[in-house]
């Protein structure tokens, strides 16, 4: 059987500031759910297992292998000793694809390491980039790992879906953005004439983000506003939601889209965003009737995407027979 399993190697002492493991992880978050990856770093390691067995074990299986190296990682004697040596014979001798994503300043050119091509530029670690750009590489590292484990399967019969063409993904891309656009639209007014009564009514006079403005005043609705809260839910929980996951699941089974029209990898960083809130925080909490996710997580919906789409889809019509 081919292996799709993903090891992630890392030092504790590099995730102090930021926890890159969860960071990555949710990017891979829609390769996990598809059953396409199976991901594997030392937390999945439980109480009374043999932790270094259990290290061992991942190596042993692993198609491709991400090291998120700072100075922690380089610090660490169990990682040069035992990680690191399993893993680059693991690149040797089964071409374990290996993946250094520089996460802090550290000496990755004094390093063993250096004759492996960093991800990204030893020298502007992801600790060293605005929030987007961090954002962009993560995008780019997961997309990568997908190629290369659909590449590792290839002799393994594809589900329908995968196999769709080029423009017929483009298509359905653009028929999903259609429909979540006029769903947004139409929560849109629904939203303002809700905040428009609100205001009025309670006399509110401070402008607050939308999101903010519903879960400080949801237990002050009347029976009629909290009817319309219910009905711009529904619009999030409905059509916005399944749009979205329908667009992310197109991107990552056509991974070609990106290479086609690269402003699709930046939807899919949006997307990836905004399911996870809407998982992680909608769904836990029905004070919330809108969910957003754009320019203050660094991953703004990319403007006029749907002009876009339907004008690659124009250049690129098949030919009438």
């Amino acid at each position: 059987m081919i292996s799709n399993s993903l090891f992630i190697s890392y030092g504790h002492r590099d995730l102090v500031s930021t926890n890159w493991v969860e960071q990555l992880k949710l990017y891979l978050a829609a390769l996990r759910r598809q059953q396409l990856v199976e991901i594997w770093d030392d937390g999945r390691i439980r109480a009374g297992q043999d932790w270094r067995a259990e290290i061992k074990a991942a190596i042993d299986r692993a198609a491709v292998a991400i090291l998120l190296i700072g100075p922690g990682f380089m610090a660490s004697d169990f990682i040069a000793e035992h990680e690191l040596p399993d893993l680059l014979e693991a690149a040797k001798t089964r071409g374990v694809k290996i993946y250094p994503l520089i996460v802090g300043y550290c000496n990755y050119k004094q390093s063993v390491l250096e004759r492996y091509q960093a991800f990204n530029q030893p020298d502007l670690p992801l600790e060293a980039l605005p929030t987007a750009e961090q954002n962009r590489i993560l995008n780019a590292l997961s997309l990568a790992v997908d190629e290369d484990l659909r590449h590792a399967q290839s002799a393994v019969p594809a589900m329908p879906a995968v196999g769709r063409d080029l423009y017929s993904a483009m298509s359905e891309i653009s028929r999903h953005i259609a429909g979540t656009h006029t769903a947004f639209a139409a929560q849109c007014r629904r939203r303002n004439d809700l905040v428009q009564t609100l205001r009025k009514r309670l006399a509110i006079k401070k402008m607050i983000e939308y999101e903010k403005f519903f879960l400080r005043y949801y237990d002050r609705l009347n029976a009629e506003e909290k009817f319309e809260f219910d009905q711009i839910r529904a619009i999030t929980e409905g059509p916005m939601y399944l749009g979205n996951q329908a667009l992310l699941d197109l991107i990552e089974q056509s991974p070609e889209v990106t290479r086609a029209l690269p402003e699709l990898g930046e939807l899919r960083q949006h997307l990836v965003f905004w399911l996870n809130k809407y998982e992680r925080v909608f769904l836990k909490r029905p004070q919330m009737c809108l969910l957003y996710a754009g320019v203050e997580d660094g991953v703004p919906f990319p403007p006029r995407l749907g002009a876009k789409v339907k004008s690659w889809l124009a250049a690129h019509a098949p030919a009438a027979d």
